[in-house]
């Protein structure tokens, strides 16, 4: 639900040519997205890590850059950051007021024409000329080619991250399918970052596509992270103190690498350890692998496709080799979740299910309990999540695992982090 526009539709992605009318609305607000430099990212898994990362290492740089990330826990301003800092209420409020007098301008409904998340764009790419960016690391909500976000006119780089099997109802039932729409943020000249171990029918067809469109692909150079330890080509070694933790992110942390190495060499300037530990040092996304509590630990984290779960359960493996878990989760219906019970039922684990708040799309908690005695699992069922949290706590197993959709993480998550 949207704190600022709550009459707009939630998702408008796919019906009528939703970019010809961001378009319409960016030109008759004079192109903000003109001016400012954009780094375009579209994957599956990883592109807000990413996202946030990239943008620590600019203002490095004593650059102003601006943050475009989705999906927020609390509110809308947690999508837009200049510098680290989220765009206040009253400077929210004051664009989307200046953007509704251009909507109105072109004979449009303010809140039936456009969608909460296309709303936020809008915002974000006047704020960002409001507040004098020189650069923007945009981050795509669905997909790519019929995403709000490639309503831009232009970006410098255009980044992939893990691309794997996730909102098949919008983006198509399998692989190249879904990576040619991520494909579809590619443009003519534009620098192209492809995260390490793609798919090999993912990395063809962003290939193909690089070819199409006369794009230029980035090579790594042979960068390589195990355990947040970078080997480059001239086989300099070094360690990388990252905030963000997670055994997946040494893949996003080799994207990131990879685009700032390019970054560097077009400004003529060289790479320094020491900037990079700085920048990335105190680096943090909420509800990504987030330590809420210490006694017991407490995890929360919002993956809920099957390739992030994956992802999860390797890290949780490493770095609670021996333990016995409490797992709460809960996820929403078109998800993968069969898959996604088999994988992390295979965790040494007690499970707590209970049920996302998002009415009409959560899971029900007795049919992903039913899930779980198919496969031959215990769980205990609660309706309430928090209810389910409190019993997890009470095991006295440790860790205590919160996984699964972002609307159940957002609801727990206020049991630890106000604001």
């Amino acid at each position: 639900m949207s704190d600022f526009n709550p009459q707009s539709p939630t998702i408008l992605y796919g019906q009528g040519d939703r970019l010809k009318v961001l378009r319409l609305i960016l030109s008759s607000l004079d192109q903000p997205d003109q001016a400012y430099s954009i780094f375009h990212i579209a994957g599956t898994n990883g592109k807000g890590s990413t996202s946030t990362m990239l943008q620590a290492l600019l203002v490095g740089h004593h650059l102003r850059v601006g943050l475009f990330t989705s999906p927020h826990l609390n509110s809308e301003c947690e999508s837009i950051q200049v510098n680290g800092q989220q765009i206040s209420e009253g400077d929210y409020i004051a664009c989307q007021q200046k953007i509704a007098q251009s909507v109105l301008a072109l004979g449009l409904d303010p809140d039936q024409d456009l969608s909460q998340f296309e709303w936020t764009f809008l915002i974000a790419m006047v704020y960002f000329r409001q507040c004098q960016c020189s650069w923007v690391v945009l981050e795509c909500g669905v997909g790519g080619e019929l995403d709000a976000t490639n309503a831009i006119s232009h970006a410098e780089y255009a980044i992939f991250t893990k691309i794997g099997l996730d909102h098949l109802n919008l983006l198509g039932p399998d692989l190249q399918i879904i990576a040619a729409t991520k494909a579809g943020i590619i443009r003519p000249h534009t620098r192209v970052v492809i995260a390490p171990n793609q798919p090999p029918q993912v990395r063809g067809v962003l290939k193909d596509r690089i070819q199409v469109r006369q794009a230029i692909l980035v090579d790594s150079h042979g960068l390589q992270v195990d355990h947040r330890q970078v080997r480059l080509a001239d086989g300099t070694s070094f360690k990388v103190d990252l905030g963000l933790k997670g055994t997946y992110q040494d893949e996003n942390l080799t994207t990131v690498l990879t685009a700032y190495q390019d970054w560097l060499a077009g400004r003529g300037e060289a790479l320094e350890i020491q900037r990079i530990n700085q920048a990335l040092k105190s680096v943090s996304l909420p509800g990504r692998y987030e330590l809420v509590q210490d006694q017991p630990v407490v995890l929360l984290d919002g993956a809920h496709n099957l390739d992030a779960i994956q992802e999860l359960c390797l890290s949780l493996g490493e770095d609670f080799s021996g333990q016995r878990l409490a797992i709460v989760c809960g996820f929403l219906q078109d998800k993968d979740v069969r898959h996604i019970v088999e994988k992390i039922g295979q965790l040494p684990a007690d499970f707590y299910l209970t049920q996302p708040d998002f009415p009409g799309r959560a899971m029900p908690v007795q049919q992903l309990q039913a899930l779980f005695e198919e496969v031959g699992i215990p769980a205990l069922a609660f309706e309430d999540p928090n209810q389910a949290v409190d019993q997890a706590l009470a095991s006295g197993l440790d860790p205590v695992v919160v996984m699964g959709s972002f609307h159940l993480i957002k609801r727990v998550r206020r049991r630890w982090v106000h604001g």
